[in-house]
């Protein structure tokens, strides 16, 4: 039963509102206060940019061919599901899911939360590879020695790229890294589509879009650029990471353009470089925190967050520090999503009913 209603509709919070009242009011009414959210964020933007001087660059090819690829999977998923639904009939427990492919207020809350996070990252990229405009001063010196202190005169980083070397962890870390990348696009993805998460949704994008702002902020106030950059002759043996050796060189390359002429530079995504705090080590987090609801799925976050802690240190991107911080604001972004976005509970798992709605779908499915 439990699997049979991972997905599943409720018919009070789904069905039972009708017409353009049920997009701006009561379960939905997260997307404006996320949207809100978001459109102050990008006022900030514009007043950094004005500041220096210099356009905030939007990359609407990248943007693009991003949001074609994620809406592709989404309704591509619910498309799927929906046919092998009416293939195969009740057997295969998709009643439910393909039923959202024709939920309005599904739709409304799929491109809200895609507008909300896209426009989010394009005003993040551009603020982070802003900061040597914005702040000059790096912090790597007291970051590498704060970490030492921390650690009992132990460097982190350093300890962990020697141990992961001496037990061929290396090309396993190197390539666990980059997991970050597609997680980051199927989680948010969960919280419109799964009812398991659907209540806390409204939550988990308010956290989401606020764990970047914070972020940015971070990096302008305290600028740094990670051991690797600070320290490269502590880190030789990344050869063994080759992905990582491959960014690291384009990223630092792209810093150095930017420094040398920012009015001819245009922004890219998931460009600039900064230590502090760990934004992958932060959203992994984030991911775990928000799924508790779903404990095999949260368990498995936890595992790779301590992954990409792990590499973090070892591909010497971060700090011990950065990634504590980015774990903590996590939990503060968390903390106060809850309060600007409570959980629906019009959208709750009310068992009786959606199983009812469910075997009856089945039936006529059949």
């Amino acid at each position: 039963m439990s699997q049979s209603l991972d997905f599943a509709i409720d018919p009070a919070g789904e069905r039972s509102a009708s017409g353009l009242a049920a997009y701006v009011t009561g379960a939905t009414a997260w997307t404006w206060r996320v949207l809100g959210l978001v459109g102050v964020y990008v006022a900030v933007g514009y007043a950094a940019a004005g500041f220096l001087g210099l356009p905030l660059h939007w990359p609407l090819g990248h943007l693009v061919t991003q949001i074609q690829i994620v809406t592709v999977l989404a309704y591509g998923s619910l498309m799927l599901a929906y046919f092998l639904h009416r293939a195969v009939g009740p057997a295969l427990r998709l009643e439910a899911l393909a039923a959202r492919l024709f939920s309005g207020r599904v739709f409304f809350e799929f491109v809200a939360a895609m507008v909300a996070v896209h426009v989010t990252l394009v005003v993040f990229v551009n603020l982070k590879q802003y900061v040597p405009a914005l702040n000059p001063t790096l912090y790597d010196s007291p970051l590498w020695r704060l970490d030492a202190w921390m650690h009992f005169g132990v460097d982190p980083a350093v300890w962990a790229t020697d141990f992961a070397a001496a037990h061929g962890l290396l090309p396993f870390l190197d390539h666990a890294y980059l997991v970050f990348f597609p997680v980051q696009v199927l989680v948010p993805l969960l919280f419109l589509f799964s009812t398991r998460l659907r209540p806390v949704r409204g939550t988990f994008f308010a956290a989401y879009c606020l764990l970047w702002m914070l972020g940015s902020a971070i990096y302008v106030l305290w600028p740094a650029l990670g051991p690797v950059y600070y320290w490269p002759s502590r880190f030789l043996t990344l050869d063994a990471a080759p992905y990582a050796q491959h960014l690291q060189w384009t990223l630092i390359q792209d810093y150095a353009r930017f420094r040398s002429g920012p009015e001819y530079y245009a922004v890219k995504l998931y460009y600039g470089v900064a230590a502090l705090p760990s934004l992958h080590v932060g959203m992994f987090t984030l991911f775990a925190l928000a799924t508790w609801r779903w404990r095999g799925l949260s368990f498995v976050l936890w595992v790779l967050t301590a992954v990409t802690f792990a590499g973090s240190l070892a591909l010497g991107w971060h700090y011990a520090i950065d990634g504590y911080a980015g774990a903590l604001m996590a939990w503060g972004a968390w903390r106060i999503g809850r309060r600007m976005a409570p959980r629906a509970e019009s959208e709750g798992v009310h068992l009786a009913s959606v199983a009812s709605s469910c075997e009856s779908e089945g039936r006529r499915g059949a």
